[in-house]
């Protein structure tokens, strides 16, 4: 791992020529971690309250099986956010992605199964 490291040239990152590079590689991973981390926050404090069934997690037929549709719909949500502000991509993906995946999962049918 540490060559792998050492391979990546990480000290070419910040100098001044590549500094814009490195900006444009924050804002644009920014814009993908922000809209997960409102998805984990609202999923877990506000939708499950802080419970978690650790069991139904790995049960291979329980009800977390398959793709949540809202996840993925409130992270689109909040990448284009992002990217229309990305000055301030990660605080920008907030709202929208956790918002969006909030109502999403409160009123669209076909993800109820995955708030049991």
């Amino acid at each position: 791992m540490g060559l792998l490291a050492f391979a990546t040239f990480p000290w070419k990152l910040v100098q001044p020529e590549s500094a814009a590079g490195l900006q444009l590689f924050v804002q644009t991973y920014s814009a993908f971690l922000g809209p997960i981390f409102a998805i984990l926050v609202v999923d877990y404090y506000v939708i499950r309250r802080r419970t978690l069934d650790i069991g139904k997690l790995y049960d291979e037929n329980g009800p977390y099986q398959g793709i949540n549709q809202a996840a993925l719909i409130a992270t689109a949500v909040g990448i284009v956010a992002a990217l229309s502000f990305s000055a301030v991509s990660w605080y920008a993906s907030l709202i929208p992605a956790g918002l969006t995946y909030y109502l999403l999962m409160k009123h669209w049918p076909a993800c109820q199964r995955f708030t049991q």
